[in-house]
């Protein structure tokens, strides 16, 4: 009995230390505290994306993979169905630096959404946040997202945009800063992407406080949540032959993007197994 309730008092008084056991000692403590959070929020917003996606395809099937490499370690969980074709989360810790991309870090988690739909007429849904607290004394928070549409239906688009025009109009920002770089180069050109989504990748970069995190927090929150809107609208209206055409050429430049030009998987930042799991089309068409 007296080992029972040992072992109790042990679990009682140790969990905390063992859930921050993904924190170095020598954060901060302002920067633990905004790694906690962040934490917080990956395992939140996996949540939400997994309802979602079980909610609309009626199942709560999950694959998941995990894979741990000397640079970082990932976990990918991926689910299939009749509404959401393939809809993926990944949460990954980078252990190293990931040049010329990514600095040595002292703490770093990244989260990665991308959503297929099986109705050509709502485009493919890509969002992904960082967290980073350098070696070198830097930090930042940031992102990308966006849609990338086959069939081009201006209503929809016009919607998602205004979501998170109405999130920077209330925290007082211009939001034109922050969607401008998603207008240059490969990303319109090639990619044919909508460009009503938003990028924190424009140097010098966000750095972490508190304005900023729950800045690109809820950007992340209201981009899912203003696009599965558009997806529960959607996602039972009759389309044509000419709208899963452009569907598949949306995923033919996707996943040329994947190949040619995205630095991560195009150069080996992350490996084969993990990015073409997560986020490759689940079908493409040649």
């Amino acid at each position: 009995m007296k080992g029972i309730l040992s072992l109790l008092f042990s679990l009682v008084f140790l969990m905390p230390a063992l859930s921050l056991a993904f924190l170095p000692g020598n954060l901060t403590e302002e920067q633990s505290q905004f790694a906690k959070k962040m934490e917080k929020f990956v395992d939140e917003m996996e949540a939400k994306v997994l309802d979602a996606i079980g909610r609309l395809n009626g199942s709560k099937d999950v694959q998941t993979k995990s894979f741990e490499y000397e640079t970082a370690d990932y976990v990918v969980k991926v689910a299939r169905g009749q509404v959401i074709e393939k809809g993926g989360y990944m949460r990954s810790l980078v252990k190293k630096a990931l040049p010329p991309m990514i600095p040595e870090p002292l703490w770093n988690r990244y989260i990665q959404i991308d959503i297929y739909p099986k109705t050509p007429l709502v485009g493919m849904l890509h969002i992904a946040m960082n967290f980073m607290y350098g070696k070198d004394g830097r930090s930042s928070v940031g992102g990308i997202m966006d849609i990338t549409p086959g069939t081009i239906i201006e209503e929809d688009l016009s919607s998602v945009k205004k979501e998170l025009d109405k999130l920077f109009a209330k925290r007082g920002l211009d939001i034109t800063p922050f969607r401008e770089p998603l207008f240059h180069g490969n990303h319109t050109d090639k990619l044919k992407a909508s460009c009503v989504g938003v990028s924190f990748y424009k140097r010098p970069g966000l750095e972490i406080n508190g304005e900023n995190f729950n800045l690109v927090k809820e950007s992340v929150e209201t981009m899912f949540n203003a696009y599965i809107k558009v997806l529960e609208k959607r996602k039972d209206q009759k389309f044509s032959e000419k709208d899963t055409e452009a569907m598949f050429d949306m995923r033919r430049r996707w996943l040329e993007k994947e190949f040619q030009w995205d630095p991560f998987p195009s150069k080996g930042l992350v490996p084969y197994e993990v990015w073409s799991f997560q986020d490759l089309p689940p079908e493409v068409r040649f």
